[in-house]
């Protein structure tokens, strides 16, 4: 790649709309090249391979661990819960849940479900690594799950209970 001097000149004549203007290099002093900053395709695949190895076996972020989320509670979404939730807004499709009996067997129940709809999970309330490996494992490969504190989630969504699976279509509890 090389540097160069660019001016912008008008486009066309004055009929022309105001404001378009057409780059015209007016001078080229070579300088020097990015390919030696720029990845090799061997180099990008081992580097690629790389971070897979790192990552192999870590499905969450433990950083993240112990979450509480006290706005929410183990419960079925009332329908005025559900009716408020502004499910328009959801890009992907998701599902809240906790380390609890109850969470436990709705994602029992639910899994394939779950991994049909490439659901992700955030897990409100858990306390232990374990705990997270524990749901993970009862999750299976095909879905993600993520500690997250789910205060302000609850809040911006107008829930107070979980478990619930949530999509473009609204709320399944």
């Amino acid at each position: 790649m090389s540097s160069a001097t660019v001016a912008s000149s008008p486009k066309a004549s004055p009929e022309a709309l105001t404001g378009v203007h057409e780059l015209e290099v007016i001078g080229d002093f070579g300088g020097q090249s990015a390919q030696p900053f720029l990845p090799q395709k061997a180099d990008f695949r081992a580097q690629l391979q790389k971070l897979q190895q790192e990552r192999k076996g870590r499905r969450f972020m433990t950083s993240h661990i112990p979450v509480s989320s006290p706005s929410l509670s183990i419960g079925r979404v009332t329908d005025e819960e559900a009716r408020n939730v502004p499910y328009h807004m959801v890009s992907r499709a998701m599902f809240l849940i906790g380390y609890d009996p109850v969470s436990r067997n709705w994602l029992k129940e639910n899994r394939q479900f779950l991994a049909s709809k490439n659901a992700v999970g955030f897990v409100v309330n858990v306390q232990t690594i374990p705990q997270m490996n524990e749901l993970q494992s009862i999750a299976g490969e095909g879905i993600t799950l993520q500690p997250m504190p789910g205060d302000r989630f609850a809040e911006y969504m107008n829930i107070k209970h979980y478990p619930f699976y949530l999509d473009r279509d609204g709320v399944m509890r």
